[in-house]
C-alpha cells in the first residue's frame, strides 16, 4: 500500500514538472517570437502598405513597384556592394595578413598585436568616425593644417569623399578580420609548409597554395561576417558618406523615414527585404563554397609551432603593424584628446583648456546624456550579455524544434543594420494597439540597443559554453536538481568572468551605438552618441570630443577596477601560501 501511495505521488510530481518544463518553454518560445521574429515580419508588412501601421491604407505592390522603379535605389544598391566588396577585401587581406604575421612568423613586435586589435574592438565606431573628421575634414582636419603648414594649396586627406570611407571602413574592421582568423593561423600545422619548402615551392607559391587553402573556413567566415558588417554600417557612411553624396543601405532607409515629409516607409523597407535577401545569400554562398571539402589539419600526431624565418622582409611587415597602429588608433585617439582641450577645433592660437569637460559635466543638458549613456550600457550590457547566454545555452545544449528555432531567432539581428531594427520595432509596437504606449519611450530605446548588440554578446557566450563539459550539468541532474537550477548554480557561476567581460563589451557597443537612438530616442533623452553627432553637425567638434573622452575614461576606469577586483578575488579564493618546510624537518 505504502509503495503505490509513494508510486502515485512520484507520478504526480513528474507530470507537474513535465507541464511546468512545458509552460516554461512555451513561454520562451513565446518571448523570442515577439522580440526577434515579430519585428521582422512587420517589415515584409511594411513594404506592401504605404504609410504607418495606425493609417488605414490598404495592402499593395504598388509602392514595391515603384520603389524598385526609382534610379535612387539601385545607386544604394550600386554603392553598397561597391562598399562591400572594396571595404571588405581590404579588411579580410589585411586581417589575415596580419594573424598570419602574428601566429607564425618572426617578425618584431607581432606579440603586440592581439592586444592592439583588442583595444581597437573596445573603441566605439562613432568615436573612430568622429577622430577620423577631426583628422582629415577639409576644412580645419589636422592632417590638413599640417599640410598647408607645410606648403601644400590642396587637402592633403579629404575624409568626405570614397577614398575616405573606404579607408576609415577597412581600417575599422580590420581587427575584426584578424581576430576571427588568428586561431585558424595558431592551430594549423607548419609542417605543411615545410613539405612544400621540400618539395621546391617558394615562400610566396607556399603561400598562396598551402596556408592559405587550409585556413580556408576561417577566411570565408571572416569575409562573410565582414560584409555583413558593411552593410549593416552606419556611422561612417552618414557622418562621411552623405557629404559626399554617397547613399547606401543604412543611410538611404534613414534618409527615407526621417530627411523626408512625409516618409517614404515603403521604400524604406524595400530597401531592408533587399538587405535581408543580400545577408542570407552570403551565409548560403559560404556554405556553398565549403561543401564537401575537408580542413583537417590537427591530428593525433604531434605538430610544429616554430615561427617562420622571414629574413630581412620582417622589418617591412613590422612597419606595416605599426602604421595600421598609427592610423586606427594613435591618430584618431590623438585628435579626440587635442580637440577636447581646444576651445574653438583646429585653431592653435587659442592655447588647450579643460573648459570642455566642465561644460559637459555642469550643463544639466550634457551631464544628463552622461548619465542616461551610464544607466543605458549597465542595463543594456546586462541584457544583452544575459539573452545571448540563455539563447547559446539553448542551442547549444537543446535538440529538435527548440534548438533550431532559437538558432533562427538569435540570427536575425545579424541579417538587420541597427536602423532597420529600429524602425521595424517601431512599427511592430505601432501595430500592436496593446504595445503604442511604449512608442517614443525609453524602454523601446533600450530593448532594441539590446537586440542589436546580441551578436557580439552571442560570440562571447559561445566561447565560455564551449570551456565548459556537458558531463557537468549531466552531474548536477543525477543529483536530482532540474533544468534551470542546473543552469543557475553549475553554468552560470562557472562562466561568471565571461559573463562580466561580455558585460563590460556589450555595455561599451551600446553605448556607442547612433543608429536606434536617431530613430528611436525620446524627446529630452538623448545618450552621448546622439548628442555627439548633434555637436559636431552643429561645428562644435570641441564639446563632442570631450563628451566621448568622458565615456572612454569611464570605460577604461571600470575596465580597471574589473580587472583588479578578479585579481584580488583570485587570490583571496586561492588563500594564504602553505608556510614552506626544510625537507630536514621531515626526515626521520
Amino acid at each position: 500500500m505504502t509503495a503505490t501511495i509513494d508510486f502515485e505521488r512520484d507520478r504526480r510530481a513528474s507530470q507537474r514538472r513535465a507541464l511546468t518544463g512545458a509552460g516554461l518553454w512555451t513561454v520562451f518560445i513565446a518571448a523570442l517570437t515577439l522580440i526577434f521574429v515579430f519585428p521582422v515580419v512587420m517589415i515584409v508588412i511594411g513594404a506592401f502598405r504605404d504609410g504607418l501601421p495606425t493609417d488605414d491604407v490598404p495592402f499593395s505592390i504598388d509602392g514595391l513597384v515603384e520603389a524598385f522603379q526609382d534610379p535612387e535605389t539601385w545607386s544604394t544598391m550600386w554603392n553598397s556592394v561597391i562598399l562591400v566588396v572594396v571595404c571588405g577585401t581590404i579588411a579580410v587581406a589585411g586581417g589575415g595578413l596580419f594573424a598570419w604575421i602574428a601566429a607564425n612568423t618572426n617578425v618584431p613586435g607581432r606579440r603586440l598585436l592581439t592586444p592592439l586589435m583588442a583595444v581597437n574592438l573596445f573603441v566605439p565606431p562613432l568615436f573612430h568616425t568622429l577622430g577620423w573628421i577631426m583628422l582629415g575634414n577639409p576644412q580645419n582636419g589636422l592632417l590638413n593644417q599640417l599640410g598647408r603648414a607645410l606648403g601644400m594649396t590642396g587637402p592633403l586627406l579629404d575624409i568626405q569623399s570614397w577614398g575616405g570611407l573606404i579607408l576609415l571602413m577597412s581600417l575599422g574592421y580590420m581587427p575584426f578580420a584578424y581576430l576571427l582568423m588568428l586561431g585558424a593561423f595558431k592551430n594549423r600545422d607548419q609542417s605543411l609548409d615545410e613539405a612544400a619548402t621540400i618539395s621546391g615551392a617558394g615562400a610566396v607559391r607556399t603561400f598562396f597554395t598551402i596556408t592559405l587553402p587550409s585556413v580556408g573556413p576561417a577566411i570565408t567566415g571572416a569575409a562573410i561576417l565582414i560584409a555583413v558588417l558593411v552593410f549593416q554600417a552606419f556611422d561612417s557612411p552618414q557622418l562621411i558618406g552623405r557629404q559626399a553624396n554617397i547613399f547606401v543601405f543604412s543611410t538611404q532607409i534613414y534618409r527615407y523615414v526621417r530627411d523626408q515629409a512625409p516618409a517614404d516607409y515603403t521604400k524604406a523597407f524595400a530597401l531592408s527585404l533587399v538587405l535581408i535577401v543580400l545577408v542570407l545569400a552570403l551565409f548560403l554562398a559560404q556554405r556553398w563554397l565549403l561543401r564537401g571539402r575537408s580542413f583537417t589539419t590537427l591530428t593525433g600526431k604531434t605538430s610544429r609551432r616554430e615561427p617562420q624565418e622571414l629574413g630581412p622582409v620582417r622589418w617591412v611587415f613590422a612597419a606595416l603593424v605599426w602604421v595600421f597602429v598609427l592610423l586606427n588608433l594613435v591618430l584618431p585617439l590623438f585628435a579626440m584628446i587635442l580637440g577636447s582641450l581646444q576651445p574653438i577645433f583646429g585653431v592653435m592660437s587659442t592655447g588647450l583648456t579643460f573648459d570642455n569637460y566642465v561644460q559637459m559635466l555642469t550643463d544639466p543638458v550634457f551631464s544628463s546624456s552622461l548619465g542616461l549613456t551610464a544607466w543605458l550600457a549597465v542595463i543594456g550590457g546586462f541584457g544583452s550579455i544575459a539573452i545571448a547566454l540563455l539563447t547559446t545555452y539553448v542551442t547549444a545544449r537543446r535538440t529538435g524544434f527548440i534548438r533550431s528555432y532559437t538558432s533562427f531567432a538569435v540570427w536575425i539581428p545579424w541579417a538587420l543594420p541597427g536602423i532597420v531594427l529600429a524602425l521595424a520595432y517601431m512599427f511592430a509596437v505601432l501595430y500592436v494597439p496593446a504595445f503604442r504606449g511604449l512608442y517614443g519611450s525609453a524602454f523601446l530605446m533600450t530593448l532594441v540597443l539590446i537586440v542589436a548588440t546580441i551578436p557580439v554578446s552571442s560570440r562571447i557566450a559561445e566561447g565560455a559554453l564551449a570551456q565548459l563539459s556537458p558531463e557537468l550539468e549531466e552531474a548536477g541532474r543525477t543529483s536530482g536538481a532540474g533544468s534551470w537550477r542546473v543552469l543557475v548554480t553549475i553554468v552560470l557561476r562557472l562562466i561568471i568572468p565571461s559573463f562580466l567581460s561580455g558585460w563590460f563589451l556589450s555595455a561599451l557597443f551600446i553605448s556607442g551605438n547612433l543608429a536606434v537612438p536617431m530613430l528611436l530616442a525620446p524627446p529630452g533623452l538623448q545618450p552621448v552618441s546622439l548628442t555627439a553627432y548633434q555637436e559636431f553637425l552643429l561645428g562644435n567638434m570641441s564639446q563632442g570630443a570631450a563628451l566621448f573622452m568622458i565615456i572612454l575614461i569611464a570605460a577604461m576606469a571600470v575596465l580597471a577596477i574589473a580587472a583588479l577586483s578578479m585579481k584580488l578575488g583570485a587570490r583571496l579564493k586561492s588563500g594564504p601560501a602553505a608556510p614552506h618546510t626544510p625537507l630536514t624537518r621531515i626526515t626521520p
